[in-house]
C-alpha cells in the first residue's frame, strides 16, 4: 500500500507537469502562426537558405538522428491519469484485504456483491482517503477504517443509516479529526450529538 500511494503521488505528479506542457501547447496553437504573415518571398528565400545549408545524408553506417515525432502531451496525461486511477483503486482493494474466512465461498462472495452495490460504499472510502492524506500512519488507518466501513454497511443490508451516521461513528471511534468546511454536503446531512445517541426521545425522533 505505501508502494502504491508513493506511485500515485509520483504518477500525480507527472500527469500535472504533462497537463501543464499540453495547456501551453494548446496556448501556442490559438495564437495567431506567424509564418502566416509572411509572403511568399520572404519564405521561400529562407527555405532555399536551410536547404543548400542541409548537411548532406549519412551514408554506411553512420547513425541518423531519430526523425520520430515526440507524443503529444495531451496523450501523456491521459495515460498518466489512468494509471494514477488503477493505482487508487489497487490501494483500496489492498486496504480492504481479504475476505474473512470461515463463512464459507457462497456466503463471502454474496457479502462481497452485496457490499459492492451500496452506493454508499465508495463514497465512504473516497472521503476517508481523503482526510487521511496527511496523516502520519495514513497506511495503517486506511486499512482500518476501510475494514470498518465495509463492517458497518453488512451489518446494515436495509440501508437505514445515511453516510453522516456511519462516518461520524468511525472518525469518533479511531480520534480522526475532521474538518467540516472540506466534507462533501452529503457528509453533513445528519450529524447527531454522541450524547444522545442513548436517548429513546432522540432515537425515535
Amino acid at each position: 500500500m505505501r508502494m502504491c500511494a508513493e506511485l500515485a503521488d509520483l504518477g500525480m505528479k507527472l500527469a500535472r507537469g504533462a497537463a501543464a506542457r499540453a495547456l501551453a501547447d494548446w496556448a501556442e496553437r490559438e495564437e495567431p502562426a506567424t509564418a502566416e504573415a509572411l509572403s511568399e518571398p520572404e519564405i521561400a528565400a529562407p527555405t532555399r537558405l536551410a536547404a543548400a545549408a542541409k548537411p548532406p545524408r549519412a551514408v554506411g553506417g553512420a547513425v541518423r538522428a531519430s526523425t520520430a515525432k515526440p507524443t503529444d502531451p495531451a496523450v501523456i496525461f491521459t495515460r498518466l491519469a489512468a494509471c494514477v486511477r488503477d493505482l487508487i483503486g489497487l490501494e483500496v482493494r489492498l486496504a480492504a484485504g481479504p475476505a474473512t474466512p470461515g463463512g464459507g465461498a457462497t456466503k463471502s462472495r454474496g457479502t462481497s456483491l452485496a457490499l459492492r452495490a451500496d452506493p454508499r460504499r465508495a463514497d465512504l472510502h473516497n472521503v476517508f482517503r481523503r482526510i487521511t492524506e496527511h496523516h502520519p500512519d495514513r497506511t495503517e488507518l486506511l486499512r482500518e477504517t476501510t475494514a470498518r466501513v465495509d463492517e458497518d454497511l453488512a451489518n446494515d443490508p436495509d440501508r437505514t443509516l445515511d453516510l453522516s451516521n456511519i462516518f461520524f461513528s468511525i472518525c469518533e471511534d479511531f480520534g480522526i479529526e475532521v474538518d467540516l468546511a472540506r466534507l462533501p454536503d452529503r457528509f453533513l446531512g445528519s450529524i447527531d450529538d454522541p450524547a444522545d445517541r442513548d436517548d429513546p426521545d432522540t432515537i425515535a425522533s
